[in-house]
């Protein structure tokens, strides 16, 4: 990340820069009144504008410039409220993971049209791509928990009587203890957090030690996933398979005869409860801690990448319970 001087941030005229508060500028990207407007550094000469849009990256604009163009709260609040130089390192890695789901799941359709030529070949390729989906979803985790731990350490307690302690850099040793969730008043108490930032741990537990459970055995474990099928209607597995059974996506109507579920609705279940816990924790922050104003004013922080209409679609899977071929 480059370094700015102040006074040339002030010519942007989208950016608040008497309130930055030490915090970094997540893009120099700008999308306002349907016009680009970009800026790089430019080194002894400042800031230069420059004319051009962005192929895949972010932005903050007054609306998106695409419907293919995402947005979360989680990035938009850090983006915005947040972006202190110890919370750049992993905010910065979690947006390239999110680029990778995105890229994860538009491989698996990939795959779906490879199989049509290929069926015999394709099951050993999806059976590592969900390996990898596994992984990618885990990190994402650790990320969002680094991005916690530094927040809290700028955080100043009104209540000086609180001593606030310095929170674990990984996901697991805030929300397991031996393997298993801790309860809200125990988080409390051994890491001098709010009740509602432990809920938040809470609530998020359950899912997370799946994946983590799931994530060991591939990685560490030398295990693979339970065996994927390759059907005329896309990959599938059987409803008894862990860990999948447990994500409560499938339905009767949709199953095949031989009681084979769809893995699109899996992969999006994956995928979105990753990305849902990323967007509670921003809520539940938020509600508890007053952060610094927004560093671009009426603007919001989009995504654009690539495969963000393969993304878009996991919730219609999901919930849909489709297959890659709906006839």
């Amino acid at each position: 990340m480059s370094k700015v001087k102040l006074a040339d941030l002030a010519k942007i005229p989208f950016i608040d820069a008497e309130n930055l508060f030490g915090r970094t500028i997540a893009t120099l990207s700008f999308f306002e009144k349907g016009e680009w407007h970009l800026w790089v550094p430019g080194g002894d000469a400042g800031l230069i504008k420059i004319s051009g849009w962005p192929a895949e990256g972010y932005y903050f604009g007054d609306q998106a410039e695409k419907d293919t163009d995402a947005y979360l709260d989680f990035f938009n609040f850090i983006a915005q409220r947040c972006c202190w130089p110890p919370v750049v390192r992993p905010f910065f890695a979690l947006q390239q993971d999110y680029f990778n789901l995105c890229a994860s799941i538009k491989k698996f359709d990939i795959l779906f049209e490879y199989s049509e030529r290929l069926r015999d070949s394709t099951a050993r390729l999806v059976a590592t791509e969900l390996e990898y989906l596994f992984a990618l979803c885990r990190s994402v985790f650790d990320l969002l928990q680094e991005m916690i731990a530094a927040q809290w350490d700028a955080v100043q307690l009104l209540d000086a009587s609180i001593k606030k302690k310095q929170l674990p850099r990984t996901f697991s040793d805030v929300a397991l203890k031996a393997g298993s969730p801790r309860a809200i008043d125990e988080l409390v108490q051994r890491f001098s957090i709010p009740p509602m930032l432990a809920a938040f741990y809470v609530r998020s537990a359950p899912f997370f030690e799946i994946l983590r459970n799931f994530r060991d055995r591939f990685i560490h474990g030398g295990t693979t996933p339970e065996q994927v099928f390759v059907t005329e209607r896309g990959f599938a597995v059987s409803r008894t398979s862990q860990p999948f059974c447990a994500f409560d996506v499938w339905t009767e109507e949709h199953m095949l005869p031989n009681q084979l579920c769809s893995l699109r609705p899996v992969i999006g279940h994956l995928v979105l409860e990753t990305l849902k816990v990323c967007e509670d924790y921003a809520a539940t922050t938020q509600s508890i801690i007053q952060y610094p104003p927004p560093i671009a004013p009426d603007m919001y922080f989009f995504v654009r990448g690539y495969f963000n209409d393969a993304l878009m679609e996991c919730s219609v899977a999901r919930d849909q319970c489709l297959w890659w071929n709906r006839d």
